[in-house]
């Protein structure tokens, strides 16, 4: 390869580097808008359902199963799944191109693994153990998936990603009580890991994805 041809390889790669993210930033946005929206919706209602439970306070309401509040949080990402593939056919519609593009290819290669890898560690640990520390470590994994796509995704996705890491290692800390530091006395906790549970889902996939859209919504609009 001459150097002519080199250096027109490296600008095709930039380019198309270039083009994905903003793809992925045209997506993404809308995406965490919606998935941001149900996650904080549902986890406020499982919330006050569970404490609801907990109380009483007149009304008769069984407490929710660790296997029941796993399906829940389930269909909200295959609801929040299906409205991205939504946006990514409308796109492929208009640009007339594949809905399997290699960009959407390469996004899954990395997304994948560390997203199966969750739910193969989490859902046991809701059943068995506790599920706020399945939370916790669905977060952990979602903030590895989401620093996978580094290579390619607008510089938000793997900010994001890190904050999703560091808080998904703190909350699996302090669910586990690694925060009894010597002096200080075991963390506050709640009545319940379920209670736990919905606050740490409720932050990273509701509060984290709504301030993410937000800030990618005003920077697209100033643009």
């Amino acid at each position: 390869m001459t150097d002519r041809e080199q250096a027109a390889e490296h600008l095709r790669v930039i380019r198309s580097l270039m083009q994905r993210a903003t793809v992925y930033r045209a997506i993404s946005w809308p995406t965490a808008l919606f998935g941001g929206s149900l996650a904080l919706a549902l986890a406020v209602l499982l919330f006050f359902r569970e404490r609801a439970a907990i109380s009483g306070g007149g009304l008769e309401v069984d407490r929710m199963s660790e296997a029941a509040w796993v399906v829940c949080w389930l269909v909200a990402l295959a609801v929040t799944g299906s409205f991205n593939a939504v946006l990514i056919a409308r796109k492929a519609q208009r640009e007339e191109g594949r809905f399997f593009s290699p960009g959407l290819k390469m996004a899954l290669r990395a997304l994948i693994p560390p997203m199966v890898a969750g739910a193969v560690v989490g859902i046991p640990m809701a059943i068995l153990s506790t599920a706020a520390e399945a939370a916790a470590v669905w977060v952990v994994f979602y903030g590895l998936a989401l620093l996978a796509t580094a290579g390619f995704a607008p510089k938000s996705i793997p900010r994001l990603g890190w904050v999703c890491l560091v808080f998904g290692l703190a909350a699996f800390l302090y669910a586990h009580g690694g925060f009894d530091l010597p002096g200080l006395g075991p963390p506050a906790r709640t009545e319940s890991p379920m209670l736990e549970a919905n606050l740490i889902m409720g932050s990273a996939f509701g509060v984290f994805h709504l301030v993410y859209a937000l800030l990618v919504a005003a920077r697209k609009t100033n643009d």
